[in-house]
């Protein structure tokens, strides 16, 4: 079976006559020449069809699509265009039926259950949920009305591939009914159950391979349903899970101790054809796949603008732009034991291994997720050797230096530690799983997986295209070898070969594979190594000195804690970063909910580095474990809290005392909601009254004119004898409450705009506040009443009118006739600060005596007949003269 892989294509006004001109011609001769040799079956578009929605096409943007990319294609190679198999990227949505209410909504409330349940609610409905991708929907369907063994839903849809040899079942996922403008990543879920969907269909339909299509790739969707999808591709029989979106070639097998599949993503077959970069140019892949035999080949393919218009083979992203296997499936069995009494050869004598999915396991992304982790394994493992050196000669200054050579695209990592004899390497290096050291075991004596060269060292074949070992040591002296593959021997040179000058030490030096770039590498390593001494980085012809950092530099207040499980540096910034942890100096993540105290505020930043022992984490290194350790170092952590706020309050650093009160607020807010999560995690969080205490002493309003706290505020209030205040909760304030709002100001009350403003945790995303509702907790405590103006008692208008028998004789008379014939009341008030000569409140009316109309008027009673006088009063009041 052939089948042509396209995605990200982008088609806008802005590239569409590049698309007529040269590319849809270039694309059609490079298909016709793999056409001639082998028939293509299926054209795959893994979404972004257009570009924004399409919106720069016209009305019909995917009625543009398929007669300018879809028709000349079919037309040319003879392909049906219902052998388009097409899926929705984040492009191919309209952000004008994105709804603001609901996608608020969706972003805080969804989780991987919820959007389970929006698969089911919406594969045969339109909703809000998914109006968004309602127009490319419809052009699906309607490609697809007469296509056989096709399954049409708003989600996800379904095909079989029958030649009546064999059946390939095809998972077009909808990974893109959530996308918007603003999606952040932890937000974005597609509803994993429609892998389970599918997988059920083609269980149904006994198909022999099964292809799992999506636009996004995993790490662009939600951490926990990345987790679901990954488990179910490589459990529930997808063979190949196809990816877009990131616009450049990748291909691996990935194995589990359960299954695995193949991945493959595109690079975008046309968005800018005159993309410079070698890594985004456009480009496609031709699949063969043979269901029986269950191998592939890929021909990845790369268009050449400036050189004949052509594509050619994609050398930048494979060898010779071609790479075939077998599918993840086969299994190499190795017997545990040998001993037994069995002697039926139906029943099993031992535990057997599956040595490739067990060694795929150790070099995949389910231990290392990060492909460049395996330079942070080399050096650990440097480090621990110098650490071996120092344990005995404590004078001893042992040296880590790290060769990055871009020419020969190699690493190499070399310590002038203890070295590694013979019997290290035959009974622990060659072993997986084997510890050189103890030294890291955890109190109970269960490795902890950190510093192995049986598990870290083995992770170097992720990258590594060929590896040399070069180690010398007091007792066997010097020892070289190469290794070119995990399931291929060691080969071992002379020792005139061995060019190592210290007296001991190691080197180990990393040929990288073709994709893997050499400057990332360096760039993770950079990352990795923190707080590692004597460590020198050659790149190129330059040296390196990685400095000391602790992510919190540029703060303006400090925290520090120093004891013999860890240093804590905490600082509080203007700005939110993550709370870095790290291990024996190297980084394990920005991100650690394990130790952080619930809702610790974002802007504490900062680096703790943990000392050997001291912490538990999973066998990556990238994350912390919840335990009785971690637990401890949550609640330290949460002292800080307390003392860099307190720091901040007392200085004049104002934009950094902004922050802190805002974060006061949420924590009074919330306070009787949250407490016991406090209690859980904090060792002395603030009480309800210190709160209410700390946001009277530092909210700051505005109040007669001047910026005051509310503490000085209800002070204020007490001396005048005033026991209410008033807030402002619409975004609309009408002129008769302007007016309510100047009257009750001249009295002296307090008046405040409610507002709401945004905090940011390191657990959550951001979080509101409502000034409102904290005003009212604080209200509560000091027993004074908070009232919204809309809600006003109607008694104060009796106190805000004029005595009308002050004004002349005929404007009284002429108001008492209106009020009469218009069923309204009429009032005068003085409100200066409204520009209008009247407002009204229902039937009631206020005239404004400060206006210069109405004082006009007054002026003018004497020389106006009554008639002339009634037509001006009636003008200013905003009402029509009566027939």
């Amino acid at each position: 079976m052939r089948i042509v892989h396209l995605s990200d294509i982008h088609l806008n006004s802005k590239n569409k006559e590049d698309l007529k001109n040269y590319y849809v011609e270039s694309l059609i001769e490079d298909l016709s020449n793999f056409s001639q040799e082998k028939r293509i079956d299926l054209i795959l578009i893994t979404g972004d069809l257009v570009d924004k929605g399409g919106n720069s096409l016209g009305p019909e943007p995917y009625k543009f699509f398929q007669d300018n990319f879809i028709k000349p294609i079919s037309d040319a190679l003879d392909i049906p265009p219902n052998h388009f198999l097409i899926i929705p990227g984040n492009h191919d949505i309209n952000q004008e039926f994105i709804k603001v209410d609901n996608e608020f909504y969706l972003s805080e409330k969804l989780n991987c259950k919820l959007a389970n349940q929006y698969v089911d609610d919406l594969k045969n409905e339109i909703k809000d949920e998914n109006k968004r991708i309602e127009q490319f929907k419809t052009f699906e369907k309607e490609l697809h009305r007469s296509t056989e063994n096709y399954t049409f839903s708003n989600m996800h849809s379904l095909f079989i591939w029958d030649n009546k040899e064999f059946k390939v079942g095809f998972a077009l996922l909808n990974d893109s009914w959530r996308c918007s403008p603003d999606l952040k990543r932890d937000q974005h879920y597609m509803g994993h159950s429609q892998l389970f969907k599918a997988r059920n269909f083609f269980i149904k339909e006994e198909t022999d391979l099964n292809l799992a299509i999506f636009h996004h790739p995993l790490p662009a969707l939600n951490g926990d349903e990345q987790s679901e999808i990954k488990n179910i591709l490589k459990t529930k029989n997808f063979d190949i899970a196809i990816f877009g979106h990131n616009h450049k070639y990748e291909a691996e097998r990935l194995i589990s101790g359960h299954g695995g599949y193949l991945s493959i993503n595109g690079r975008s077959a046309f968005s800018n054809p005159s993309e410079t970069s070698s890594l985004y140019q456009p480009g496609y892949n031709l699949l063969d796949l043979d269901p029986h035999e269950k191998t592939y080949k890929i021909s990845a393919r790369k268009f050449i603008k400036g050189s004949g218009y052509r594509f050619d083979k994609d050398t930048d992203s494979v060898p010779n732009g071609e790479e075939s296997g077998l599918l993840p499936q086969n299994e190499r069995l190795y017997a545990l034991a040998e001993n037994t009494n069995n002697e039926d050869e139906n029943l099993p004598d031992s535990y057997t291994a599956d040595v490739d999915r067990i060694v795929g396991l150790l070099i995949g992304e389910s231990i290392y997720p990060d492909k460049y982790a395996f330079t942070r394994e080399l050096v650990q493992n440097s480090v621990d050797a110098c650490n071996r050196v120092i344990e005995t000669n404590s004078h001893a200054s042992p040296r880590i230096i790290i060769t990055i050579d871009p020419e020969s695209n190699f690493i190499e990592v070399y310590d002038e530690g203890d070295g590694m004899t013979k019997n290290v390497i035959k009974n622990h290096f060659a072993v997986i799983g084997k510890s050189i050291s103890q030294d890291h075991n955890d109190n109970t004596q269960r490795s902890n997986l950190i510093s192995k060269f049986g598990i870290g060292f083995i992770s170097t074949f992720i990258a590594a295209e060929k590896v040399v070992i070069n180690t010398k040591t007091e007792e066997d002296g010097s020892i070289k070898f190469e290794i070119e593959d995990v399931f291929k021997g060691f080969k071992y040179f002379s020792n005139s070969q061995n060019e190592l000058e210290s007296k001991t030490g190691t080197s180990i030096r990393v040929y990288l594979k073709k994709g893997f770039d050499i400057n990332t590498a360096y760039d993770t390593i950079r990352r990795y190594c923190r707080h590692v001494n004597n460590l020198e980085i050659k790149h190129g012809d330059s040296v390196v000195k990685i400095e000391e950092r602790w992510n919190m530099e540029d703060s303006s207040f400090f925290y520090t804690v120093e004891n013999n499980r860890y240093l804590l540096k905490l600082g509080l910034n203007n700005s939110t970063k993550g709370l870095y942890a790290s291990y024996c100096g190297f980084f394990i993540s920005p991100h650690n909910s394990a130790i952080l105290p619930f809702r610790f505020p974002s802007h504490i930043v900062g680096e703790i580095n943990f000392a050997p022992k001291s912490i538990d984490f999973d066998i990556s290194r990238t994350k912390i474990i919840s335990t009785d350790k971690s637990q401890a170092v949550q609640r330290e952590i949460s002292l800080a809290l307390r003392k860099l706020f307190r720091d901040c309050l007392e200085s004049s650093n104002q934009q950094t005392y902004q922050i802190v009160v805002n974060y006061l607020q949420f924590y009074l807010q919330n306070y009787d909601q949250l407490k016991p999560l406090y209690d859980k995690s904090y060792q002395d969080f603030y009480s309800k009254k210190e709160l209410i205490s700390l946001c009277k002493e530092h909210i700051i309003v505005e109040y007669e004119n001047q910026r005051r706290s509310l503490s000085e505020v209800f002070m204020k209030l007490k001396s005048q004898n005033i026991d209410i205040i008033f807030s402002i909760n619409s975004n609309v304030i009408s002129d008769f409450q302007k007016i309510i709002i100047q009257y009750l100001q001249s009295k002296g009350h307090f008046i405040f705009k409610n507002i709401n403003f945004n905090v940011s945790f390191h657990d959550v995303s951001q979080q509101s506040v409502n000034l409102n509702t904290v005003i009212q907790i604080i209200c509560k405590e000091v027993a004074i009443p908070c009232q919204d103006i809309s809600a006003i008692n109607p008694s104060i208008l009796s106190e805000m009118k004029m005595n009308k028998k002050q004004f002349p004789e005929l404007l009284q008379d002429l108001i008492v006739e209106i009020e009469n014939e218009y069923s309204i009341q009429i009032e005068v008030g003085k409100f200066s600060n409204i520009n209008k000569a009247s407002v009204n409140n229902g039937n009631t009316y206020f005239l404004n005596y400060d206006h210069q109309t109405f004082q006009s008027l007054i002026k003018k009673s004497s020389s106006l007949i009554s008639d002339k006088f009634k037509i001006y009063l009636l003008g200013i009041i905003g009402l029509d003269l009566k027939d």
